[in-house]
């Protein structure tokens, strides 16, 4: 019998043809089955985590080219994440090491993460930058966010203690990403609806990881991200946000307090509505009192996922309870991801209800429009 031909297989090829079940040849910084196939190989992202040495004395935080191992243009979106937008996200002083430093020194282990501080760094450039640039970072930071999601997707059903910082540093710049790519026009699109609930979804995801995964979060480098809310300040410039919170108490005691069961399909619709009304006015009474400013924001997350299911029907009152949420954006952050929700989510609600209108919302357009003329009378 003739004996076996001895052979060497690799297991260090890149992960696109792993997931692709393809031999990889490993060349740098693209192997050839990706440059056949336009794909961005992985290899262009990873690098070996730097060991501990000193920093140049010039610029203390910034990775040079030898430790990123990335190609110039992703290198300028580097630069950007670490002198603007890592800033533009912690909004604490003693934050600003973990978002800036912590999480690209993790994100070298881990090319999704890599890609999701890139597709970031992107979209706050399409923000900040000339008109006549702000397409093509806004395409770079579509494409880096695509390849982050195809990349971690795998990860997101087994969160380990190795792995679970990165994602949870992921699922948090997602996030940021779903609010900051679509709301800058606040301008409502056929799909609008749609892509309100796939951002809420996205939020939710960042808090299924924690969920997941908060234990071991809490010893590692990024466990002052689970804090950030409470750290931070309470917004300054809105002199109408008790005048929503008690137009919201009024609205829930008015036509939502409880009914007779309205069922659909098994779900009483009714008690899906009061549960999303009260959850938002508590977390407005939460901002009120500074124990946490970013409270509104974690409303998707605490909502009955049926609520969801109402937005997608078109359903009016779940319409009207958006429009308060809307509205609580536009006045209580001054976020550049969040740049134009109000004003996107008021103009989807008014359009959904078409000519019929509701007084309501119409109240709500008035008091955007009036914190609106505020601000710039006290710029």
């Amino acid at each position: 019998m003739p004996l076996r031909r001895s052979h060497k297989k690799s297991h260090h090829g890149c992960l696109q043809c792993k997931q692709r079940r393809i031999k990889c040849d490993e060349a740098r910084p693209y192997c050839s089955p990706c440059h056949r196939k336009h794909l961005s190989c992985t290899f262009q992202s990873i690098a070996p985590r730097p060991q501990p040495a000193p920093r140049p004395t010039g610029s203390p935080h910034a990775l040079s080219h030898t430790e990123s191992g990335l190609p110039l243009s992703e290198l300028e979106l580097l630069h950007q994440w670490h002198v603007a937008t890592a800033r533009s996200l912690a909004h604490e002083a003693h934050l600003e090491d973990v978002v800036r430093i912590t999480v690209p020194q993790e994100a070298l282990t881990y090319p999704f993460l890599m890609h999701s501080i890139l597709a970031v760094s992107a979209l706050h450039l399409s923000f900040t930058s000339p008109t006549e640039r702000r397409r093509s970072y806004k395409e770079a930071a579509i494409r880096h966010n695509n390849l982050s999601l195809s990349l971690c997707t795998p990860l997101l059903s087994n969160v380990t203690p190795e792995n679970c910082h990165a994602l949870f540093a992921f699922s948090c710049l997602t996030a940021v990403f779903a609010f900051g790519v679509q709301g800058r026009d606040g301008l409502p699109s056929a799909q609008g609806l749609i892509d309100v609930v796939e951002v809420f979804k996205m939020v939710r995801g960042v808090a299924s990881v924690v969920q997941q995964a908060r234990a071991w979060i809490e010893q590692g480098g990024m466990r002052q991200l689970l804090k950030i809310g409470k750290l931070r300040k309470r917004a300054a410039g809105t002199i109408y946000d008790r005048e929503l919170c008690s137009h919201l108490q009024t609205f829930i005691e008015e036509q939502l307090q409880p009914r007779e069961p309205c069922m659909h399909e098994n779900v009483d619709i009714s008690a899906v509505l009061l549960q999303a009304a009260r959850c938002q006015l508590e977390l407005l009474n939460v901002y009120m009192t500074m124990e946490d400013p970013n409270a509104i924001l974690a409303w998707p997350v605490l909502l009955d996922a049926q609520f969801l299911d109402l937005l997608l029907r078109v359903e009016p009152t779940a319409l009207i309870i958006l429009a308060y949420y809307g509205t609580s954006l536009h006045l209580l952050f001054d976020n550049w991801w969040l740049d134009g929700w109000g004003q996107f989510i008021m103009n989807l609600t008014s359009m959904r209800h078409g000519s019929v209108g509701d007084w309501r919302i119409a109240w709500l357009v008035d008091v955007i429009q009036r914190d609106r003329e505020y601000r710039l009378r006290t710029a």
